[in-house]
């Protein structure tokens, strides 16, 4: 099953991978509340959902499925395809976190493998690629990217204002920045943090 409100996209990629792969009986939903009613009756094996849907968020569809049908194997199928969201794909227990950019013979040689039992993610989850930035470190970086400056940072964290500023000095050396404005940028390029 594929859940994604784009029909254009949804039915190209039904057409083009039922060349590839003959056998593949596919369904494609526009949002969670319609893939929880079909999966109520019909057996299905694995369920990619794109991130950004018009009722919610993919991985929380996603949940809500393990949740009910918790035999179904889980990924998400998107434009953006991140670290963070690798991770959170794969806190849910999630075998796959694919990129809509695979051409077709690579779409269909990765849905193989993760009806062979494989896991399959296109972007490391972030616990891999922190640079050595530590979480509270990351912390820092999410409220200074909320406004905050190194004064409220640091009544916030219940440390020094000296404190925040020496780990500022650490997340500028590690993502190769000068300043905050560039830290925040660069941990939402990298998918240390999320966009805002």
């Amino acid at each position: 099953m594929f859940i994604d409100d784009h029909p254009i996209y949804c039915d190209g990629l039904a057409f083009a991978l039922r060349h590839w792969m003959p056998n593949l009986k596919l369904v494609t939903v526009v949002n969670g509340a319609q893939a929880l009613a079909v999966l109520q009756g019909c057996d299905v094996d694995l369920v990619l959902s794109d991130y950004r849907l018009p009722d919610d968020d993919g991985i929380s569809v996603l949940s809500r499925i393990a949740a009910r049908h918790p035999s179904v194997a889980l990924g998400v199928l998107c434009s953006d395809v991140t670290p963070l969201l690798a991770q959170k794909a794969q806190r849910i227990g999630a075998v796959a976190c694919l990129s809509k950019e695979r051409d077709m013979a690579s779409m269909a040689e990765v849905l193989g493998r993760l009806f062979s039992g494989e896991t399959v993610f296109d972007a490391v989850p972030l616990c891999a690629t922190r640079n050595g930035i530590s979480e509270h470190r990351l912390t820092i970086i999410r409220l200074a990217a909320d406004g905050q400056s190194n004064k409220e940072i640091a009544r916030v964290l219940g440390i020094s204002e000296r404190t925040v500023k020496d780990h500022w000095s650490i997340v500028f050396e590690r993502l190769g920045v000068v300043n905050r404005i560039q830290a925040i940028r660069q941990a939402q390029k990298q998918g240390l943090i999320e966009s805002t």
